[in-house]
This record gives structure tokens, sequence and C-alpha cells, in this order.
């Protein structure tokens, strides 16, 4: 035991985690089981025991109050999820449970090492681990009554993961891992059988969707405003004023849409789309092509690369900020995301591109700011500095992933890249503001699909009523975003209520506390310093990091 009382209350607790989530083992160094427990028992179970460590940080003496900080707004912060119905019957097209067992197989290879027994032990336990998934969601219908909104999710987002795993079933995803030359016949015939049983474990799941829970599903996708307010305040970490913050994104993307406008028409488009006839200019230009999976793959990695070396100005990089694989996978859903590395830094973060499948082409002026977000400066170097700081506690540096936090770092992050010189001509700056209409949208689509919000007199869209339709008009018309990309986006708002403010409102603080930061000190500001010492202070909620940041 520590002579500091919340490292070990917060020691205990992740040794509570450790049985049933394997990042929290692999934190302190412990075997770990192959997939987390996906299971109602340890929902309930979790619950409990972060009431219980609630309690003891109330009692304990004087400690690392950083930790404290953090430690009790997330525990309070979950509980609340779990009181809405949010983690219990979490159905959505991105991120869900059965998703997590498919990105921990994802980019891995079965060979005949041990990394390749590590990637068996994971196939096997796929199929307990989706049988789990939709015991807990049975669980949560017919527990219904306890929590704010309900035990079952809108017809909607059952009906888009039904989809979703179906094609999984159907292109046979989990029985295509790739297996190097050496794997003897018997290994391979034990993944095949995993692979089989966990596409009849999905096929359960699908028929859990359809046959179970539709029946009983609302038809309504909005949560409410009491319901979406207490979601929000668990993404951020922090209440905020939603009148505020919908007048924000409002005034944002206004403001962005005419510097669109502006810079399109100094590449080159013209008519009354001036930012779809440049971004079609840009598309064909042989600068920006990439064609093929392999094009790809190399333009990323290579751009992550470059990106690492240009940023040192602006931080102290850890060498562990190489460590980071880039990836091409073909799930149809055209987004770019961020998977950290294993806490025992047994596998890299990874950044992905994901294509729809057989449309291996792309344009790279557009993805140059998720490249930013996910990678470097965003999502990856903020995961590699914080695994780096040896004074955060094991639950800090790995355990703790708060999307106000991470998000509203990856989207500062955009803005920052430009401040550095990493975006290089003004068809780059073009896919950055675009970038930035995107998230503006996900603010007023957010806000207002929930909680029932009408569309303000503005100059880009009549006044009215939102519906799904108009939100995915939003996001073709001003931020381009492709037709099947933008319906995939609006559903994922609706089935996440509260994550989509991470990005602006997580961002609008890191700036807003950099700016203080620069008039407190004057000409003794320095970006390297401030940088360091925020991120230092570790991850945590909104509304912590903007006490200490304030300090």
């Amino acid at each position: 035991m520590s002579s500091d009382p919340v490292r070990d209350i917060a020691d205990a607790y992740v040794r509570e985690l450790a049985a049933h989530e394997p990042d929290a083992a692999l934190a302190l160094g412990l075997v770990a089981r192959a997939l987390p427990d996906l299971s109602p028992e340890w929902l309930v179970a979790k619950y409990e025991l972060q009431g219980a460590v609630l309690a003891e940080l109330d009692a304990a003496g004087a400690g690392d109050e950083v930790l404290r900080a953090a430690l009790r707004e997330r525990l309070e912060s979950e509980r609340l999820l779990f009181d809405t119905g949010f983690t219990p019957r979490l159905v959505a097209g991105l991120a869900t449970p059965v998703h997590l067992v498919r990105y921990a197989l994802e980019g891995t290879v079965l060979t005949s090492d041990a990394a390749g027994m590590a990637v068996l032990a994971k196939l096997q336990a796929a199929p307990n681990a989706v049988r789990e998934y939709s015991r807990a969601l049975r669980w949560a219908r017919d527990h219904g009554g306890r929590f704010t909104g309900g035990g079952v999710v809108p017809v909607r987002q059952l009906d888009t993961l039904a989809a979703q795993v179906a094609m999984w079933i159907d292109a046979d995803w989990f029985g295509r891992l790739p297996v190097a030359d050496d794997v003897d016949a018997a290994t391979r015939a034990r993944a095949r059988a995993a692979a089989d049983e966990t596409a009849v474990a999905l096929a359960e799941l699908v028929a859990v969707l359809r046959d179970e829970l539709r029946p009983v599903a609302p038809v309504v996708d909005g949560v409410g405003e009491a319901v979406y307010a207490d979601l929000a305040a668990g993404m951020l970490g922090a209440r905020i004023d939603l009148d505020d913050t919908y007048a924000y994104g409002w005034a944002e993307l206004e403001r962005l849409v005419g510097e669109a406008r502006d810079l399109a028409r100094e590449l080159g488009g013209s008519g009354e789309e001036p930012v779809r006839a440049a971004a079609s200019l840009l598309d064909a230009d042989p600068r920006y092509r990439l064609d093929g999976v392999a094009a790809i793959e190399a333009w990323l990695t290579q751009r992550v690369d470059e990106t690492i070396d240009a940023v040192a100005a602006a931080f102290d990089l850890p060498a562990a900020v190489r460590a980071v694989e880039c990836l091409v996978s073909e799930a149809a859903t055209g987004v770019v995301y961020y998977t950290p590395g294993a806490p025992d830094g047994s596998t890299p973060g990874k950044v992905v591109w994901t294509i729809p499948s057989g449309v291996p082409v792309a344009a790279s002026w557009q993805e140059v700011t998720s490249v930013h977000h996910e990678g470097v400066p965003g999502h990856h170097l903020q995961f590699a500095l914080t695994a780096s700081y040896p004074q955060l506690h094991p639950w800090q540096r790995h355990l703790c992933h708060i999307h106000g936090y991470a998000e509203g770092w990856a989207h500062y992050a955009e803005q920052l890249a430009d401040e550095l010189g990493l975006i290089r001509d003004p068809a780059e700056r073009l896919g950055l503001i675009l970038g930035q209409i995107w998230r503006s949208v996900r603010i007023v689509a957010d806000i207002g699909l929930h909680t029932g919000r009408p569309v303000p007199p503005n100059a880009l869209v009549p006044a009215g009523e939102w519906t799904p339709e108009l939100a995915r008009d939003l996001l073709v018309d001003l931020a381009l975003v492709e037709p099947a990309l933008a319906g995939f986006e609006v559903d994922r708002y609706l089935g996440w209520p509260g994550q989509a403010l991470a990005f602006k409102v997580g961002a609008r603080l890191w700036n807003d506390a950099r700016a203080e930061h620069r008039e407190r000190l004057g000409e003794a500001f320095s970006l390297r310093e401030f940088h360091r010492d925020a991120l230092a202070l570790g991850p945590m909620g909104l509304e912590p990091l903007r006490a200490l940041l304030a300090r």
C-alpha cells in the first residue's frame, strides 16, 4: 500500500476491474482475459463497485487531488450513464460492445508464435462475448423500468446494428483473418471452428435485435431534454448550457461555411455551389488522388511519420509516439478512426482508414485533417503522452477514456496542426474547414434532434423542425460528406446522444484555457509548456479539467 489514500483506493478499484476488463489487467502487468466481460452480471457489479469507491473517496483523507477529482467525476458519470439505461442497452452503429469484439481482432494476423496464439484466444473468446452482449440486452429490456431512458433503444438503432452484423456474417469477417504460412493445420482448424461459432453467435444476436427487441422498441429517436442533459454530462464530464451551446454551434456553422465558400472561389470553384465545384476539381487533381489500398496506406503512413517529425516544436515527444500502425480497412463506413495500443505495449496504436469495399479510391486533400485528428497531434499523440507520464496512476494513463477530453483535444489538434504549418496548401485548408463544418453540424443536429429545439432563422437553411433527413442534408450540402456516410453519421448521433458535442465543446475549452494562459503569462507564455503541463494532468472530465487549468 502507498502512503496516499486516494491512490490506494484507485489501486483497489483497478484490481477489481482487472478480472473483467483486459486493459485493466494489462495496466497492472497481470495476465488478461482475451476479451472484456460483456455480461449483465458485470454491468450491475461494476455499478455497485463504483458506488462503493465513491463512498471511499469521500471518506479518504488528503491525497492525490488531481486523481481524486478525475476518478470521482468519471465514476459519477459512468453511474449516470447506467441510470439512463445508455450503458446496459447500448446499441448503435459504431462502438457497441459487439464492435469492440471486432476491433480487438482488426488488423491482427494469426501466426505460430505467442502473439498469434493471443489472436487465437481472442477469436475463441468471441462467441461467448457476443452471447454475453445478447444477454445484457435482454436484461436491460427486462429491467427497463429502472432506467430514465428505458431499457430498449429505438428501432432505428436496432435495425442499423442488425444490418451491420448481418454483413459481417455474410462476409465471413471473423473467418477471413489473415493466417501466416507456417501456422499448422490443427491451429487453422481451431481458428475456423471459432469463426464458425462466432457467426452462429452473431446470427443469434441479429435475432435478438430483430425478433425480441424490435417489437417492444420505441419508434421516436430523440431521448428528450432531461435524459439528453444527463447523457451529455456523462459524455463530456461537465454540465453545459444547452441553449448557449446550440447558439454557438449555429454561429460557428455560418462562419465556417462563409470561409469555405471564399476559399473555394480562390481554388477555382464557381457557380451557386463553389465549394462542391472546387472539391470536384481537387478530386480530379492527380496531386491528391490515391488509387488502390496500397497507395492509400502508403500515403497515410508517410503523412503520419512526417507529422510526428514536425510537431516536435510544440511537444516533448516520447519515443512511444512512433509506435503507430496505419491500416486501410474495407469496412464500408468511410471514416478514419484510432484505437490506442495495449497498456503493456504489446500492440501499437492504430490509425485505420475505412473505405467502402471495392471502391479503393480517395482524395488526400480532404483527409489530412482526419489524419491530424486521429493521429498526430490528435488522439495518438495524446494517448502516447498520457501513457508516458510516470506520475499518473495506471487508471489515468490507460483506463480513463472520456469523449469530451479525448475528442475535444483531437479537434483542437486539427486547428493546432494548421498553426504548426502542417496544412500545406489551400486545398488541404479547405479540407480542414470542411471538417470543422462537419463538427458544427454535429452540435446543432445532435441537440436539435434529441431535445426538439427548432431550427432557428439563419442564412443556411429555412427555419423549422429537425428531421434526420435535414441533418443528413446539412452534412452532404455544407460539409460535402458522402450521402451514405452522412446517413451513418446521423444514425450515430441518434444512437449516442451527447457524444457529438464532445468535439467542438472540448476544443472550445482547450482554446479558452490556452488563451487565458497566454493572457496571464504574456511574453513568458510557451506553447510547449502549456501542452506539457495541461496534458500532464491526465484525462478527466471537462469540469475538473476546466477548474485545474484555471489555477
